[in-house]
């Protein structure tokens, strides 16, 4: 049936979309990888911070984004004397990435219950039919991201600094984002490398996630045929 289809097709695509946020989320939050990052780019080193103050700052911004404090005010040693680490406009513009986040996780989690639902329905609705729509529906929903993510990671590769601007101008209403390296410790904390490589973990993170899904989906139609 064509309501079928419809609605396999975008409990598809609302289950990847909520599958790359959860990518997002994860990745963002890993600290083995801001741990590996550090050392290769001895970063504390060039910031003039210890490896301890380093890992101090960064876990201070992530329990900020995650709501499990209230502030980014965290004090350590730079090139020798005891300061704070985050300037005003760096909290200013951590507050909008919180608001970035937590609307993410928001729309994740609203995506992630409506493919849910549609899927549900459609089980219920032809049970016997079920796995073969539940893989229509998430090879759908698999061409629309890796289209998406074809056009992110060509464009990542070709001029990375453009792409994450860009990113930033559409993602926020203020230019809080620019900071200049010469004063803020955030900066020198992320260069473009890093924020580089955290991009294609999430890819590949959220392709070992989508293939997994799939592969699940291709087993369920097996059995059942």
């Amino acid at each position: 049936m064509k309501a079928d289809r419809i609605i396999s097709a975008l409990s598809g695509i609302a289950l990847m979309i909520a599958l790359l946020l959860t990518a997002v989320d994860f990745c963002c939050f890993l600290k083995p990888f801001y741990h590996y990052e550090y050392e290769t780019g001895k970063q504390a080193e060039k910031i003039g911070m210890s490896a301890e103050g380093l890992n101090a700052a960064t876990d201070t911004l992530l329990d900020y984004l995650q709501d499990r404090r209230d502030d980014i005010f965290v004090k350590t040693e730079v090139n020798g004397t005891e300061r704070e680490v985050y300037n005003q406009r760096e909290i200013l513009h951590m507050r909008d990435v919180k608001n970035l986040y937590q609307n993410a996780v928001l729309v994740r989690n609203i995506l992630a219950c409506a493919s849910l639902a549609g899927f549900l329905v459609l089980f219920f609705r032809d049970r016997r039919h079920f796995p073969s729509r539940l893989k229509e529906g998430l090879k759908q929903g698999l061409l629309c991201l890796v289209l998406l993510v074809l056009f992110v990671s060509v464009w990542a590769i070709a001029d990375f600094d453009s792409f994450w601007l860009n990113f930033h101008y559409v993602f926020f209403d203020n230019d809080l984002f620019l900071l200049d390296p010469n004063t803020s410790i955030m900066i020198n904390m992320f260069p473009s490398s890093f924020f580089m490589h955290m991009v294609f973990l999430i890819i590949f993170v959220f392709a070992l996630m989508a293939a997994a899904v799939y592969g699940i989906a291709c087993f369920m139609e097996k059995r059942t045929a």
